[in-house]
């Protein structure tokens, strides 16, 4: 279902709200598009590699992965160390990554590794926040399970904000949808305090579904124009009607995204991206049948719609073992049977289309997670527990320069050894392919200032 989820509904408010989203479901926040704003820095240096992305896809590995059991090995560490895979010869010259991967170890000459990645939130909700928007939490960790409207942005949010791109898909979508902890809503993974107008469009439903065209919804292209307009001409009767919502910034705000999510839903180039159905049998089989893989092909679907940036999340819930990259327990097999094998292919296939496509140069592709694993084995569980020492992440395409690995970690991949990277100077590095000085200074709702950036973009690894 495509959705946008903001805080949780106030159940002592009026009509309003609840009951105007349900009146077909037109009052969706986060469609809009915006101007450049507030924009109060200089221009980014020239440089080849600036703005040389047009749109940008994150695969994010929710529950983090395991580096050193991935694209970090460490052969001559002790053996709860080093772990139990043999490893292969990657693409770039003297560097193994784990057997597991023989797909995308083939990829490493079009791609950057990054292998020290380092932040200190150890939580899977901060950890996601600081990855999302290069911030960290502000608050108690444990409430970043609950999204606030004082959140920073994710990025897309900002980038829906500044730089939204020709449309016509909305600027920012998750795939299938966001992370959840229980009954809270992981911060960091919307418009946050920029506002609902930046939220992000969320799919839903199940893209491995052999008939997913999300045509059963009301937020869809597959929907007769006629229908929509009818719809949206009962909404104008309630607004005409509902002081509340005329006195409110809400009700301004939905009568934009109303008009904006017609214009999403009347495009053809909108209703070939969510219509998985067409797709070549073979296409979807090389993505991998599977969420994750029918996750990543659809978001490369909807950059072709003009969508800026797209997040395809691994739910905790795929994988037999029910918890992702989470490997707590029987990391190994986990890593082995459920993990890796799709996400590699998932991978594989998705920069070989692009790059058969013509792409991939314009394409900016993020692979990271919240945190690695850490470096010993525990052996009761036979586990690898929360890590954000050190760990690993991939950047391939649009302004990135292929086959090198950027920074090390030490003997048993705990702490970098050289190059420490943090969650900011990688939405630096984004930003900066995007065409967005990471350095600019944007206006939240309330007019309060604040910086996309506080990082640096990473020069080695850009063109």
């Amino acid at each position: 279902m495509l959705r946008l989820y903001g805080p949780a509904v106030n159940r002592r408010e009026p009509f309003s709200r609840r009951e105007m989203l349900r009146a077909g479901a037109l009052g969706v926040t986060g469609l809009g598009l915006c101007n450049l704003l507030d924009l109060q820095s200089a221009s980014a240096a020239p440089s080849s590699s600036f703005g040389k992305a047009k749109n940008c896809i994150v695969l994010f590995l929710s529950g983090g992965a395991s580096h050193i059991d991935m694209y970090d090995p460490k052969p001559n560490a002790p053996e709860d160390v080093r772990g139990e895979f043999s490893l292969i010869q990657s693409k770039i010259p003297s560097v193994p990554v784990s057997e597991h991967l023989p797909l995308s170890s083939k990829l490493l000459d079009r791609g950057a590794l990054i292998r020290s990645m380092t932040h200190t939130s150890s939580g899977h909700a901060g950890g996601g926040y600081i990855m999302f928007t290069g911030y960290k939490y502000e608050g108690n960790e444990g409430q970043a399970n609950f999204m606030s409207r004082e959140d920073h942005p994710h990025m897309g949010a900002a980038l829906a904000k500044i730089s939204p791109g020709p449309g016509p898909m909305v600027p920012f979508s998750l795939v299938p949808r966001r992370l959840d902890a229980g009954s809270g809503r992981r911060a960091g993974q919307w418009g946050g305090r920029l506002g609902g107008k930046y939220d992000p469009l969320q799919t839903n439903g199940n893209p491995n579904d052999d008939d997913f065209r999300l045509d059963h919804l009301p937020l869809v292209a597959n929907r007769p124009p006629e229908l929509l307009i009818r719809r949206k001409r009962l909404l104008d009767q309630v607004n005409a009607q509902v002081k509340y919502l005329e006195d409110n910034g809400l009700a301004r705000a939905l009568s934009t995204n109303q008009e904006k999510a017609l214009e999403v839903m009347a495009s053809a180039a909108v209703r070939r991206a969510v219509n998985l159905a067409d797709e070549d049998p073979d296409v979807r089989s090389a993505y991998g049948r599977n969420l994750f893989g029918q996750s990543v092909l659809l978001g490369r679907r909807m950059l072709d719609a003009g969508a800026r940036l797209v997040q395809a999340t691994w739910l905790r819930k795929q994988g037999q073992k029910g918890y992702a990259w989470d490997s707590h327990w029987q990391n190994f097999e986990s890593l082995r049977e459920d993990l890796i094998p799709p996400f590699d292919l998932a991978l594989h296939a998705l920069i070989t289309d692009l790059e058969e496509k013509g792409q991939l140069d314009e394409t900016l592709v993020v692979v990271a997670g919240e945190f690695g694993r850490t470096p010993r084995v525990t052996l009761k569980t036979a586990g690898r527990e929360h890590w954000p020492g050190c760990f690993s992440v991939l950047l391939f395409g649009g302004g990135i320069r292929g086959g090198q690995v950027y920074g090390e970690s030490d003997k048993i991949g705990a702490y970098p050894a050289s190059d420490p990277v943090s969650p900011a100077d990688l939405t630096a590095t984004i930003y900066h392919c995007m065409g967005v000085d990471p350095r600019t200074e944007i206006r939240d709702q309330t007019g309060r200032p604040m910086r996309l950036s506080e990082g640096a973009p990473l020069d080695a690894v850009l063109t």
